[in-house]
């Protein structure tokens, strides 16, 4: 059987862009950039620029992901549901996702005061619960990626259906969520990191996350 010739770079590019998590990872990148740029020694008229921009792209990327959280949960539910025998990896993931879903839940709460449609009293206190839930999200991913690398397949489900990762993997998803992991950690005062460190910190996970993501809109 002949194999098939792979696509041109203008079709991959339209997939990537076409699948939700590509078109987030691409603003994303335009956002880090952005950000870079609010920091770096410029006139003040481009630094206003940039400023403007992160701010749009951060809230389009918001409208991105506002039903994530539906998906969150119906992982916690599937777990639920399977019935699986209490197993450390599974508290794991149940905890990642229930913290994950509580973020993005917490999060769309104050959309419309991002957008200046209705302004309330309690969007600061509200959003920094948010950002402890990722917080916690990103710290229990973290410890999961961390037994893998430490137990291999033994800490993993028995399904069929879900990969083992390499070594090479779980090192890479290991730093990628250690940067990502400074983002919210700086917004709660818990990391001391500069706007700065924190740009460039998203700058290196969007990279770092990229070939995985552009690979699987191609499928």
């Amino acid at each position: 059987m002949a194999q098939l010739s792979p696509a041109s770079l203008p079709k991959q590019l339209a997939n990537f862009t076409n699948s939700t998590a590509g078109l987030d990872l691409g603003l994303r990148l335009l956002h880090a950039l952005t950000l870079i740029g609010t920091g770096v020694d410029l006139d003040n008229a481009t630094v206003m620029r940039c400023s403007v921009a992160a701010a749009q792209i951060g809230l389009a990327r918001r409208y991105l992901r506002f039903f994530d959280f539906l998906g969150c949960f119906q992982n916690v539910h599937d777990i639920l549901a399977a019935g699986s025998p209490t197993r450390t990896r599974t508290a794991m993931e149940l905890a990642e996702s229930s913290a994950l879903g509580m973020y993005l839940v917490l999060e769309g709460t104050t959309m419309l005061h991002d957008m200046n449609v209705y302004l309330v009293s309690w969007y600061t206190p509200v959003l920094l619960e948010a950002y402890k839930f990722w917080f916690y999200a990103i710290c229990i991913a973290i410890a999961r990626t961390a037994l893998d690398l430490l137990f291999g397949g033994e800490s993993r489900n028995s399904s069929p259906s879900e990969p083992i990762l390499s070594t090479a993997s779980l090192l890479n998803q290991l730093v990628i969520d250690a940067l990502n992991l400074i983002i919210p950690g700086s917004l709660l005062g818990w990391i001391p990191v500069s706007e700065m460190g924190v740009a460039l910190a998203m700058l290196v996970s969007t990279i770092l996350v990229w070939p995985a993501v552009w690979g699987k809109a191609q499928k």
